[in-house]
């Protein structure tokens, strides 16, 4: 009597399952022209599955730090968009047995793009040009990890400086590993050519590879440095 209600039990969470269709994203929605300054929002609709969980990721594994989820998960909002927040998002839901995602490409409208160039100075007859990098794909300058010697609990910095003409759609770091192990401790911050990845805390998780990426019209570059166990 025990073994045949465990089996009446598993068929209705079978059929259960099965009636609930197949888990899926059945739409997506996405503005189709971006400004600077302006609030996006990225929405996925799941249908089917049983009771399942909506998240978002980047193929960084950071989401920027002007980015909350809502909706229960089933919307992200970048707010005060800008150039560094070009890239893709990642809309994922499963209920432990089905897995569905949508990826999600989001750039800023050309036209609201601006560039930023160092003021010329005069001094009498004497001219200091404004530096412009060469056309092409980006370089990276100098990736800097910060301090160079550091333990277990202090704070540690990844700094990557770039050149890019045109400017850059793409910058940022990314943790060779998989999205669901990226620490929680790892926040980024842009300023001018240049993205930095603080590491708050450092833990045993953090060590590993890290590769800072730049992308422009032209091309892409990449550089992995690796953060070592402290000695």
């Amino acid at each position: 009597m025990h073994t045949v209600s465990i089996v009446q039990f598993l068929v209705l969470v079978l059929f259960d399952l099965s009636y609930a269709g197949p888990l899926q994203i059945v739409f997506t929605d996405q503005p189709s022209h971006i400004t600077v300054g302006s609030e996006v929002h990225l929405t996925c609709v799941v249908s089917g599955g049983s009771s399942p969980h909506t998240t978002w990721i980047s193929p960084t594994g950071l989401l920027p730090p002007n980015s909350h989820m809502i909706n229960e998960g089933k919307t992200l909002v970048i707010t005060h968009f800008d150039v560094t927040n070009n890239g893709q998002y990642i809309c994922v839901t499963s209920d432990g047995f089905q897995f569905a995602h949508h990826v999600f490409t989001v750039n800023l409208h050309p036209a609201t793009a601006t560039t930023t160039t160092l003021p010329t100075t005069t001094t009498h007859a004497h001219k200091t040009p404004t530096y412009t990098a060469v056309y092409g794909p980006p370089s990276i300058v100098s990736v800097v990890i910060r301090p160079t010697f550091y333990q277990y609990g202090d704070n540690v910095e990844l700094a990557c400086a770039v050149e890019s003409n045109p400017d850059y759609d793409q910058l940022g770091w990314n943790m060779l590993t998989a999205p669901s192990l990226i620490p929680s401790n790892l926040h980024l911050n842009y300023t001018a050519n240049k993205v930095t990845l603080h590491i708050n805390g450092l833990k045993r998780e953090d060590i590993g590879e890290y590769e800072c990426f730049v992308h422009n019209s032209v091309g892409s570059m990449h550089k992995t440095v690796h953060l070592t166990r402290p000695h």
